[in-house]
């Protein structure tokens, strides 16, 4: 149950309002039921209405018939938090121990302090603010925008791709453009990275390698709106993995066509461009077994989550520029079927565990 009978909770916190924000994270944390005690006009729930969530409004607070999760509609809090509290009946601690107006009870007393248990405190790990004027958006909105980062992320992720996409994030949320079409144009520029190696000219290689780093900037972008805006899809996951793999292949095969051309239509490297292609379709494979797998295969998930980054990039840029691409297919051609062949080894392992 959502008391919104504060102002602050029609609030924009990265263009849905404070309230919209946490009937989805309430719904996200599993509350089967979700009611707003709201008077006057109905409150603005663009995403909600949009996500189908089902809703109760009314102006008055009804009964308590079972433990409930009561919020003050104005709490910028996040899905994991609320089902911590929900899953130990507890009460919501910001990190400076400051008791948060939301827990779960079993009666409602004259108003949410009194009523709210004081044990056991949950201590919030992730955004857990009082939204009570413009400025305390403001700071609630950069705090949101900090947790969109991913667990996965690499170095250069972190302090560069990141960093650059977050500009484009925040402009872009406030228009009508897609996740998935984000992935799709990220998608696109990698392709024309591919293309410009297959050129085999040093000045097209550079372009590529920097297509290539914009292109992984922009990854970061489609993944940021999708889970700020709560628009993430399963289309969504496969597309931007999907169009991830089909770059590294046709990077790496249009590499090895570009040096074959570079040395006079001499030498190996068609040859390894290609070996190394086929070992971006077995990584691919590694990686969809991890998702598709109906067992935890936890050791194999933890390896893909440490060694599937871009951090290459930058790497290839520098190469690119030294004239010595051929040393990053080489790399590449090593990397790529150590990961699978490991992969693999690491599946067999998972599997032996489970069946023992």
């Amino acid at each position: 149950m959502l008391i919104a009978d504060n102002p602050a909770c029609e609030r924009t916190l990265a263009t849905l309002t404070v309230l919209d924000r946490l009937v989805i994270a309430t719904h996200k944390a599993g509350a089967k039921t979700i009611t707003i005690v709201h008077s006057g006009e109905p409150p603005s729930l663009t995403r909600t209405n949009a996500l189908e969530i089902a809703v109760n409004l009314t102006e008055s607070i009804p009964a308590l018939h079972e433990p409930t999760l009561l919020l003050a509609g104005n709490l910028a809090v996040q899905e994991t938090d609320l089902a911590r509290v929900i899953n130990k009946q507890g009460r919501l601690y910001a990190p400076n121990r400051e008791a948060l107006p939301c827990g779960v009870a079993m009666e409602w007393d004259s108003n949410l302090e009194t009523t709210l248990p004081a044990h056991p405190k949950i201590e919030a790990h992730g955004v857990s603010t009082m939204v009570k004027d413009g400025l305390s958006a403001i700071q609630a909105e950069d705090a949101l925008w900090d947790t969109m980062g991913r667990e996965t992320d690499s170095v250069i992720d972190h302090n560069f791709n990141r960093p650059v996409g977050r500009i484009m994030s925040k402009a872009l949320i406030h228009t009508s453009v897609s996740p998935n079409a984000i992935s799709v144009l990220g998608t696109t520029i990698g392709v024309l990275a591919a293309w410009c190696f297959t050129r085999g000219e040093a000045h097209l290689m550079i372009m590529g390698a920097v297509l290539l780093q914009l292109s992984a900037v922009i990854d970061c972008v489609d993944g940021d709106i999708a889970r700020i805006l709560h628009k993430e899809t399963k289309a969504g996951k496969w597309l931007d993995l999907g169009g991830d793999q089909l770059v590294h292949l046709l990077l790496l095969a249009g590499m090895g066509v570009g040096l074959y051309r570079m040395a006079g239509q001499t030498g190996p490297t068609l040859w390894l461009g290609l070996a190394a292609a086929l070992g971006v379709v077995m990584s691919f494979l590694t990686i969809l077994r991890a998702e598709q797998s109906p067992l935890p295969l936890l050791g194999l998930k933890k390896f893909i989550s440490k060694t599937a980054n871009r951090d290459f990039s930058v790497l290839l840029i520098v190469l690119a520029i030294a004239e010595r691409v051929q040393w990053f297919l080489w790399i590449a051609l090593l990397a790529v079927h150590i990961f699978w062949l490991y992969g693999a080894w690491l599946q067999w392992q998972d599997e032996q565990e489970q069946s023992s």
